[in-house]
This record gives C-alpha cells, structure tokens and sequence, in this order.
C-alpha cells in the first residue's frame, strides 16, 4: 500500500541531519550514511556499509568531520529538489526479497522528512531524491571502503609474513591456525580477488606492502604440508 502527501512545505531552521538507508533481506545487509549537524558541535559523515551481510562481505563503519559549509550545501540542494514534499510517502508491498530504502531528515526547526519504501512502482520523486543523497555521501563512502580494504590487506600482509617465517624455519607458533584460517578465507573469497583486481588497476598506494596479493605465493604457503 503507498502513501505520499506531496503538498508539505519547505522545513524551517537548519538542517541538522540528513540520512539515507538500504536494508536488504536474504542477508544482503545493510548500507546507510548519514551527516550530523547538530547545534554546537562539529558536524560529521557516519558510513556504515554491508552490516549484517551473510556474505563474508567485511562491514564497514567509519566517522568523518565535516565543514559547516557541507551542511549548508546539501540543505540548499534538498531545499531546490523540494526533497521535502516526499515527506509522509510510504510503500510497503507484500513481496519477498529485494530492498528497503529509506531517506530521512530532521531541522532545527523540530520538523522532519520521512519516507520510505520497499516494493514495486515506486514514485520516480522518490528514486530521483535517494540518488541525489546517496550521491552526495558517495566520497565519503568511497574514502571508507579504500581505508577498508588498505587495513585488511595491511592485516593479511602481517599473517602472510608470520606464516611465511615460521613456515621457513619449520617452527610452530600460537597464532598459526589464526593466521592460516584468515589467509584461507581470503584466498578463497572474491575479497581477495577484489583486492587484487584493485592493485591491478593501481589504486592501491605504491608504498602499501602487499605480497600477500601475489597469487602463486600465497597458494603455494596455504598448499604446504606444516613440517
């Protein structure tokens, strides 16, 4: 059943927050970001990606401060893409599987923005507005898969290196079941795969370690008996 009022007014006051979600079912989690700007204190991005995923997909949160002139900046594009008038709209169909998406603003005026929806034959105003937000938070999104995956692979490069040493000087130490599930599930996932492709198109720092990425190696120290 949907709803939309359509007929709302420009919110009073300052944009103090402004979000956007996308819960999915089956597993496929759940993305959202969101700015806060609440009176008298510093403003910031929240990222918070692939929560609740069954897909070994590593989740990812990350905080970013932010000017007050991207508060003002995002207001004055929600204001001109009378995102507002969305507010009130609602559509929830009787289906299974897909996603559930969600915008959401609030003003220091007390007056907020709702909508949300999950199904079919959604309003193209609505399409249109979760674009726009979802647009806008896309650098800082970007910025936290990046930090992401350069902290895993820094990670795996550290339990490749203990693996590989004491593998070499045929010792045993407490972390090497760890490490080796770790390395294996990495190996065997498309994460590694991902990472790789990512070196291959050179977006990884030219200063970031990472033989673990180099596929014979890490194959050939996951396939060797333990002596």
């Amino acid at each position: 059943m949907a709803s939309g009022l359509f007929c709302c007014k420009s919110p009073k006051g300052d944009l103090t927050y402004c979000s956007y979600s996308k819960a999915g079912s089956a597993g496929l989690g759940k993305d959202y970001c969101e700015l806060i700007a609440d009176v008298d204190s510093v403003p910031k991005v929240v990222v918070a990606m692939r929560l609740g995923n069954r897909f070994e997909e590593p989740e990812i949160r990350a905080e970013y401060p932010v000017d007050k002139s991207v508060v003002d900046s995002l207001a004055a594009l929600l204001k001109e893409r009378k995102v507002y008038k969305l507010d009130g709209y609602s559509l929830d169909e009787a289906i299974t599987g897909g996603y559930a998406y969600r915008i959401y603003m609030e003003y220091s005026s007390g007056e907020k923005v709702n909508a949300r929806w999950y199904g079919n034959n959604v309003k193209d105003e609505a399409v249109s507005a979760y674009r726009l937000i979802e647009g806008f938070f896309e650098p800082w999104r970007k910025i936290a898969f990046e930090e992401e995956r350069i902290a895993r692979i820094r990670e795996m490069e550290e339990r490749f290196d203990r693996l590989s040493a004491a593998y070499k000087k045929h010792k045993d130490y407490p972390l090497r079941e760890e490490d080796t599930e770790a390395l294996n599930r990495y190996m065997f996932t498309h994460t590694w795969q991902n990472d790789y492709e990512a070196d291959e198109r050179g977006e990884l720092p030219a200063d970031l370690k990472r033989g673990v990425l180099s596929q014979d190696a890490l194959y050939n120290l996951l396939s060797e008996p333990w002596k």
